[in-house]
C-alpha cells in the first residue's frame, strides 16, 4: 500500500519522550515494555519513588526483576499516583524517565503517565492528579416522603363484614 504525498508516514519506532498516558505491556502482573533504551551493555531498573528527607530527598523500592529477566514484577503495594523511576545505567551515561502510575489492566497493560523532567516535578502532578480523583460532589439526597395521616372519618371507612358459614 502506497502513501500518499498529503499522507504523514507512520513512524516506525515508539517515541517515549512524547508527554502522556504510555500504556507498557504486562502480561501476568511483569512489566516487559521499558520507555529507556535497553542497550546489551546497560543495567536496567525500576522502582517506584516517594519524597523522604531521611533518605537525602527520595525513597526507592526496586521492583523485583522477573526469573526470565524479560521484566519486572508490578509490585503488590503500587497505587495510582505513585512515581515510578526508569534506569538505564549506560557506559556513556545514566538515563531516567519518571512517571506517574495511572492505571493496571490485568495481564494486558499499566498505564504510566510522563515523562517528568524530574521526580519532583511527577510527584507534584501526581498530587494534583490523585486530588482530582479523591473528591466525589455528595450524592443528591431526597426529603424523606411525608406520611400523611388518613383524613377519612369512620364513616368514610368500609366496614367489612364476616358472614359466619
Amino acid at each position: 500500500m502506497e502513501l500518499s504525498p498529503d499522507e504523514p508516514a507512520r513512524p516506525t519506532t515508539y517515541d517515549w519522550n512524547r508527554r502522556g498516558r504510555h500504556r507498557l505491556r504486562a502480561p501476568a502482573a511483569i512489566v516487559i515494555d521499558l520507555p529507556v533504551p535497553a542497550a546489551s551493555d546497560a543495567h536496567l531498573w525500576v522502582a517506584t519513588i516517594w519524597p523522604d528527607d531521611r533518605a537525602g530527598g527520595w525513597a526507592r523500592a526496586l521492583w523485583e526483576p522477573e526469573p526470565s529477566r524479560r521484566g519486572w514484577r508490578l509490585p503488590m503495594e503500587l497505587a495510582a499516583g505513585d512515581v515510578i523511576e526508569f534506569g538505564a545505567d549506560t557506559p556513556a551515561r545514566p538515563v531516567r524517565w519518571f512517571g506517574i502510575m495511572d492505571s493496571y489492566e490485568p495481564d494486558r497493560w499499566a498505564t504510566i503517565q510522563g515523562p517528568y523532567p524530574t521526580p519532583t516535578d511527577a510527584w507534584h502532578d501526581a498530587q494534583r492528579l490523585l486530588a482530582l480523583e479523591r473528591f466525589l460532589p455528595a450524592l443528591p439526597s431526597e426529603p424523606p416522603e411525608e406520611s400523611m395521616p388518613c383524613d377519612r372519618t369512620d364513616r368514610q371507612r368500609r366496614h367489612r363484614h364476616h358472614r359466619r358459614p
